[in-house]
């Protein structure tokens, strides 16, 4: 800002000289003198003003120039911008063939030529150079064969699969393979850019010097962001670009001086600063990060990150990265000495690690910890994209793989980083965990298919808080006969589970080493039947799977890493409810489900689905306790969605339980996005019963969301999210976004409120922060991307292609 106030008196002061200048030469040209002074001064006046003129609120670029882009912009067989519009299939590539050329005879065509002395040649009218992908057009070109020199004027044109650039004079060396040219204008279609420069100095193949030089990535006759720089050198063997007294403008406004800059010309990484990132939240105030790389070395290089809170203070980050041959590494260490809210050190620091020994044989490793258990609530960043979870994971594992086998060798560690949370729940640690895994089809000769999981586990509690721990081996051999045609299938099989447990600190009384052994039997069948119609086919697919398990009392057994699943379609055709071997649920069941669709063109314009369990034996095995289900009915679930239009598409799933004779679970969404106008309205509800068995609170909320174009490329952005529970406001967000060719604008206001370890919301602060982001395409972006956030909140959006 204060840069921008400086350019802004400097601009005035300018002025002002200016009309006191032209008052000078006024009130001396009416004393005088002659009429050949008086006319040079009222040049130099016109001079002055014209300076004056194109130094604020000014395009930079006249309509003869923008015409001379568009003629640039003709040269290619598709508008470089066109990658603006989101299309699909493949996007425009842009190359350049040196071997053709070297294969291909330069046709040259002309008006008129002379021949002076058999060493130099004049050409006249039309002249129209073409060598595989390359064309030269100009009004007079003049070679000298004694001196390799080449030199062309008038309308300058030349294009190949790389650039178009247009001059009005250009004097070549073929010699030394250098060059000369005044009053260039240039379009580079890759990325895709444009620039003016008054002199263009190629001195070699490989390093070029610009004089007054203009460079924008805004399609042809838009000039809303330039970069202006007096002097550039480009060095291609270093790729590496230099400019002096550069400046930025945006709108036709200066608003950042730059007496040097440096930047990279292709994909090579260069030591520098990097685009600082703003932000706002309620909890660390105004959050700014200046990051600088280093590239240290081709296959390792760091990035420091200093980073200023109004709130809480100073931070510093490193994330230092290796590659080597099988192996890429990264290290991320960041240190607050003090954070002035809570007055303590803070720190977080991961280890990332993926190796590739061979290719079957690799090793992953990700290592994480925190100073504390809110370090992400307060330290993530204005919209907490980072970590949503409520612990955090660290891990190890070394695996070997074979088309029929796998094996691996893995540790696991957690930290609890959810400050309403008890360090009670805190997940095992395993340490380590053995897994052998095989599978084998003989589907070739017969309908056989063989498999067996098993693994070996010590898990160990995080402190001595009175819950068992121990060892855990289970292994689970398994052989089916899958019968499959294209009408239908059948798939008999049975599987065998033996568990073994050897508990090192098991409650008095209780058994150091206790075991399960239990067989599984099931029977999956299913139908498939169709008819088409004009333009739809109409299919009909039952499916039965009959599962039979023998109860086994596993009350003595510990749970070291079991959960149920939650109740789905999907859950219908399992072999155990239960995510984990500590719990192996008695079945004697029948599963019935039908599915209709009526399909066009591959989409299901309509699609319904219903099923539910019959059982036909009590279930005894509970996570916890000894609670005897007696129901002979599952809930009833039923899925009904469509593809209403390309455009319009609706979702819906319930849940009925007879028991209750009530809702146990549903949601319902619909949702819209429109293929010309790019509008996205989602629209959803969601109800869910407290299920304590599953670990499942109470829901009942409504969520709508957002992107609409107003006028001109910009939209409005936004998301509500509404508990009817709690009658709260869980979140929203509402912003604006610009997106056009050449930049991108986003502001974005978000509440939200953080649920406490109970689930619910009750005495939780709102939680508010603010996020900018301004891009100059091509260039460069300040603020941070917003894409990932976007893309997890709002259905349908997509990351921009460019």
């Amino acid at each position: 800002m204060l840069l921008r106030l400086l350019l802004f008196f400097v601009n005035i002061s300018m002025m002002v000289l200016t009309v006191a200048k032209a008052g000078e030469l006024d009130a001396e040209c009416n004393a005088s003198s002659t009429a050949q002074q008086c006319a040079l001064q009222e040049t130099e006046k016109q001079a002055a003003q014209e300076i004056n003129n194109r130094f604020w609120f000014n395009k930079t670029y006249d309509l003869e120039r923008e015409q001379v882009f568009s003629r640039l912009q003709a040269q290619f067989d598709q508008d470089p911008w066109s990658v603006c519009s989101l299309k699909l299939g493949p996007q425009s590539t842009y190359s350049v063939d040196r071997q053709l050329r070297e294969k291909t005879a330069t046709n040259i065509f002309s008006g008129g030529s002379e021949v002076f002395d058999a060493e130099f040649i004049s050409l006249t009218d039309n002249i129209n150079l073409q060598r595989a992908d390359q064309r030269l057009m100009a009004n007079q070109a003049d070679f000298n064969q004694a001196s390799g020199v080449l030199d062309l004027y008038g309308d300058i044109i030349y294009s190949d699969g790389g650039m178009a650039l247009h001059s009005t004079s250009a004097q070549i060396n073929m010699e030394n393979d250098s060059s000369l040219l005044r009053d260039v204008s240039f379009i580079i279609p890759s990325s895709p850019i444009r620039g003016s420069a008054d002199v263009v100095y190629r001195d070699s193949p490989t390093f070029s010097r610009f004089k007054e030089v203009t460079y924008t990535a805004c399609e042809p006759g838009n000039q809303d962001w330039m970069l202006h720089a007096s002097r550039m050198k480009v060095n291609d063997e270093t790729g590496r670009a230099t400019i002096k007294h550069g400046w930025m403008e945006f709108k036709s406004v200066p608003v950042m001086y730059f007496p040097y800059g440096s930047f990279p010309i292709d994909d090579r990484r260069l030591t520098g600063l990097l685009t600082p990132s703003v932000g706002m939240s309620g909890r660390s105030g105004v959050d700014i990060r200046l990051p600088f790389y280093w590239n240290m070395a081709p296959n390792y290089d760091l990035l420091l990150a200093p980073r200023y809170m109004t709130e809480r203070g100073f931070m510093m980050g490193a994330d230092f990265r290796f590659l080597w041959q099988r192996s890429l590494s990264d290290i991320n260490f960041e240190i607050m000495p003090e954070d002035q809210l809570t007055k303590t050190l803070r720190w977080g620091g991961s280890f990332q690690n993926s190796t590739r020994f061979t290719d079957n044989l690799s090793m992953n490793i990700n290592a994480n910890y925190v100073s504390d258990n809110a370090y992400f609530n307060d330290l993530d960043g204005a919209l907490g994209l980072n970590n949503r979870n409520r612990y955090l994971a660290s891990n190890a594992n070394v695996a070997y793989t074979l088309p029929w086998m796998s094996m691996s060798a893995r540790v696991d560690n957690y930290q609890n980083i959810d400050p309403g949370a008890s360090n009670e729940n805190v997940p095992y640690r395993r340490l380590p965990q053995l897994k052998l895994d095989m599978f084998k089809a003989f589907n070739d000769h017969l309908p056989l298919e063989m498999g067996l999981d098993s693994e070996y586990v010590y898990f160990q509690r995080h402190f001595p808080d009175g819950q068992p721990q121990g060892q855990r081996f289970n292994i689970k051999p398994s052989v089916s006969f899958p019968f499959v045609s294209q009408s239908g299938f059948i798939i008999p099989k049975v599987a065998l589970q033996h568990t073994q447990y050897w508990l090192d600190n098991q409650t008095t009384g209780g058994a150091n080493s206790l075991d399960k052994t239990i067989p599984l039997v099931s029977l999956d069948s299913g139908l498939f039947f169709e008819k088409d119609f004009d333009t739809l086919t109409h299919t009909i697919e039952p499916r039965l799977y009959y599962l039979y398990v023998p109860f086994v009392d596993q009350s003595e057994i510990p749970n070291f890493d079991t959960s149920l699943y939650n109740f789905s379609y999907g859950q219908l055709f399992r072999d155990n409810q239960f995510n984990g071997v500590d719990k192996t649920q008695n079945a004697n069941q029948l599963s019935a489900a039908l599915t209709t669709r009526l399909v066009e063109d591959g989409r299901d314009r309509l699609k319904f689905t219903i099923g539910e369990i019959f059982y036909f034996a009590d279930r005894k095995v509970n996570l916890v306790g000894n609670q005897v289900h007696t129901g002979f009915l599952s809930n009833l679930i039923t899925e009904l969605s469509s593809e209403i239009t390309d455009e319009l598409k609706f979702t819906s799933e319930m849940q009925w339980n007879f028991s209750e004779n009530s809702v146990n679970r549903g949601n319902a969404d619909l949702r819209y996005r429109g293929l010309d106008n790019n509008i996205i309205l989602n629209v959803g509800y969601r109800y869910q019963q407290e299920q304590i068995e599953f670990g499942q609170f109470a829901q009942n909320q409504v969520i709508a969301s957002a992107i609409v174009p107003i006028y001109d490329g910009w939209s409005a952005i936004g998301l509500y999210r509404y508990s009817i529970l709690d009658q709260k406001n869980l979140e929203y967000f509402a912003g604006i976004e610009k997106d056009s060719c050449c930049w991108r604008l986003r502001i974005i206001y978000r509440q939200f409120l953080l649920s406490t370890a109970s689930g619910g919301f009750e005495g939780a602060e709102p939680q508010n922060s603010i996020f900018f982001q301004l891009e100059l395409k091509g260039f460069t972006s300040l603020g941070e991307k917003v894409e990932d956030f976007l893309l997890d909140n709002i259905s349908g959006y997509r990351k921009p292609i460019y």
